[in-house]
């Protein structure tokens, strides 16, 4: 029924713009709500007014919290023990304050011995660091001259050792030389001696020679002697063989052959 009244009023009200829109111009026309816009809008209005006991309800459940959250507020700030309530809150608040120095002063307190422990394990730190930098440096420092004591020791016996080395070699040298300058002194009077015996044995044997040649008598080599005939004449007939060599080194003959005619010294 609401929608057929709703229709023929829509028809009735087409109606009525029909007949202005020939009153008014266009532009006028078009500033008119449609039908469906203007259906729209008398259902919502409807809609609201349909169910005013839910609408109620719905505005008593809003109000109840914020009648209680102002009741509390009022009998809170304005009740029997609101001076109290102020002094507690006063004093709670001035406790709350001090705890907070206490701990915002402890906090400082502790930051600063933490800060303070940490610059004094800082100091001791660089202190160590530094101590033991030194205790390198004159560790260093003293093996740099304990290594510079025993090279110049080490120089020093091996120059002392080369030094050493060198006069043992002069002395085996000299020694050398000495003995080669000795063995060549006695081959020289070795050789010097040999010389003089075999001078004085020349002489002997030419001093014997001459002897034998004045005390020798001679022979004349005729056709037919031999040296052998000629030892069997002047010696006999015992030690042949002797006598002839005698013969031939007292003429310095080196072969048995003799010409004939040469004159022999026959030595006695």
């Amino acid at each position: 029924m609401v929608k057929k009244d709703d229709d023929n009023f829509g028809n009735g009200e087409d109606q009525e713009f029909k007949h202005l829109g020939d009153d008014y111009d266009d532009d006028y026309i078009d500033s008119i709500p449609s039908r469906s816009q203007s259906r729209r809008a008398n259902k919502s209005k409807k809609a609201i007014f349909r169910y005013p006991i839910l609408n109620l309800l719905i505005i008593f459940f809003l109000l109840i919290p914020i009648v209680c959250l102002a009741v509390y507020l009022f009998v809170l700030n304005f009740g029997p023990n609101s001076d109290d309530t102020v002094t507690t809150n006063t004093a709670q608040t001035e406790t709350k304050k001090e705890k907070e120095v206490n701990i915002s002063s402890n906090e400082a307190k502790v930051k600063e011995a933490k800060e303070k422990a940490a610059a004094e394990a800082k100091a001791k730190e660089e202190a160590d660091a530094k101590a033991k930098a030194e205790a390198d440096a004159k560790a260093k420092e003293e093996a740099d001259q304990k290594a510079a004591a025993e090279k110049q020791q080490a120089d020093a016996k091996a120059k002392e050792e080369a030094d050493q080395k060198a006069a043992a070699e002069k002395a085996e040298q000299d020694r050398i030389a000495a003995a080669k300058a000795e063995e060549t002194r006695k081959q020289q009077a070795e050789a010097a001696e040999k010389e003089r015996q075999q001078a004085a044995a020349a002489a002997e044997a030419k001093k014997k020679q001459e002897q034998q040649a004045a005390s020798a008598s001679s022979h004349t080599v005729a056709a037919g002697d031999t040296l052998y005939s000629i030892a069997r004449k002047a010696y006999g007939g015992t030690n042949v063989a002797a006598n002839v060599a005698k013969i031939k080194q007292a003429n310095g003959l080196s072969s048995d052959n003799v010409p004939v005619g040469t004159v022999l010294k026959i030595p006695q």
